[in-house]
């Protein structure tokens, strides 16, 4: 497990974060949940964008660049969107709704990611 930190504040926005590596974890995500709270997350490097086909709850993602760098927040993302992406992008970052809400971020703002 992962927490994710402004690395400007120092401010913790979510604490219950998984590293998608693995191709399984990768594909999978959070298809099977049917609900995922603020705090929880799903980081996925190397990637530019993401589908909500098959979810069956909304997201908020962030897409950063090569050095964590906030470059979008898509607020509330619906399920059945077969592209989310953003250029420039090189990391997906996958919230529960409300995420977004409670931790406004602007692009530029860069993100951490550490162990728990």
């Amino acid at each position: 497990m992962w927490l994710v930190r402004n690395a400007a504040t120092g401010r913790v926005l979510a604490w219950r974060v998984r590293r998608a590596d693995g191709w399984l974890e990768r594909t999978v995500g959070f298809l099977p949940r049917a609900s995922i709270a603020p705090e929880e997350g799903m980081w996925f490097e190397g990637c530019s964008a993401v589908h909500t086909v098959g979810m069956r709850t909304a997201l908020d993602v962030v897409f950063l660049d090569r050095d964590h760098r906030v470059v979008r927040v898509d607020e509330n993302v619906p399920p059945h969107k077969l592209y989310v992406g953003a250029r420039n992008a090189h990391i997906v970052a996958e919230f529960g709704p409300g995420f977004a809400k409670a931790n406004p971020l602007q692009p530029g703002d860069q993100l951490t990611l550490e162990p728990v």
